[in-house]
């Protein structure tokens, strides 16, 4: 499997990760926040999307420059300890809601709690801008995954702010897909390394 291949499954990733978060939203609508479908989706939302970020980052690395890598290494690292996160209140959800509704969360989630969300927040805004310099992905999702973290903040939107973080990567999918078809991604990677 080419780097090619590799990049575009990593770009369906991205797309599937997308859709199952913004599918939070709805599944959290109907079934309420914490509920298991909502959580399911949560999990498989941030797994194909912890997965689909090197896609979109290998796919134009060059231009991505210092501030995409920060980006990028920041959001792989916060979407796995939120993953994991969102996992243990899946297990908590089925086996023992009760830990849900307490005050004081257990230890291990209340010390990565602000470390994930300092690192997913700080990787997402980074995203954003980085796309908006660069120009390799379109302005529409770049500003929709920058406003996100802000959104999450302000009272009723803040409920449906996963939609403006699922429907980006799965914008950014389907533009690297496109972009990648007939080896382009891995002419542009051969270019850049001619020209180091």
């Amino acid at each position: 499997m080419n780097l090619n291949k590799v990049i575009r499954l990593l770009a369906i990733f991205s797309i599937i990760g997308g859709f199952f978060r913004a599918l939070m939203c709805p599944l959290a609508l109907v079934w309420g926040m914490n509920s298991t479908q909502e959580l399911t989706a949560g999990v498989l939302g941030t797994l194909f999307m912890g997965l689909g970020i090197f896609g979109l980052y290998f796919s134009a690395h060059k231009e991505f420059g210092k501030l995409g890598f920060t980006a990028f290494i920041l959001y792989a690292f916060g979407s796995f300890i939120l993953m994991g996160m969102v996992f243990a209140s899946l297990v908590f959800a089925v086996y023992d809601p009760k830990v849900l509704q307490m005050d004081m969360p257990p230890l291990p989630i209340l010390i990565a709690s602000p470390l994930m969300m300092l690192s997913v927040m700080l990787s997402m805004i980074l995203l954003g801008i980085a796309v908006l310099k660069t120009k390799v992905f379109s302005k529409v999702p770049a500003i929709l995954i920058l406003l996100a973290p802000i959104l999450n903040f302000i009272p009723v939107i803040g409920d449906y702010s996963v939609l403006a973080w699922g429907i980006p990567f799965m914008w950014f999918g389907v533009e690297v897909l496109k972009k990648s078809r007939g080896n382009v991604v891995v002419e542009n990677s051969s270019v850049g390394k001619m020209n180091l």
